[in-house]
């Protein structure tokens, strides 16, 4: 059954303050599901998600050695 809770609630309320509008936002993890966040904080986020993709880019660097540690970029 679909969640119908009304989400009014940053849910970073607390860590810092809150500034602007809190609505549902997509999830950028993957899971699908939207997370209630306000302005401040969904641009925190989509700044930490700007991070962690440039440090584990979907593409391997191009000094990357498979052999090295026995171990693979992708999971193909």
């Amino acid at each position: 059954m679909p969640d119908t809770t009304a989400h009014t609630d940053c849910i970073e309320r607390g860590t810092t303050p809150c500034h602007g509008t809190v609505e549902p936002r997509m999830s950028l993890s993957g899971s699908g599901m939207p997370f209630s966040r306000c302005d401040r904080h969904w641009n925190d986020r989509l700044d930490r998600e700007e991070e962690i993709r440039r440090r584990y880019p979907q593409h391997q660097p191009a000094d990357f050695d498979p052999t090295y540690a026995g171990e693979r970029w992708d999971e193909d």
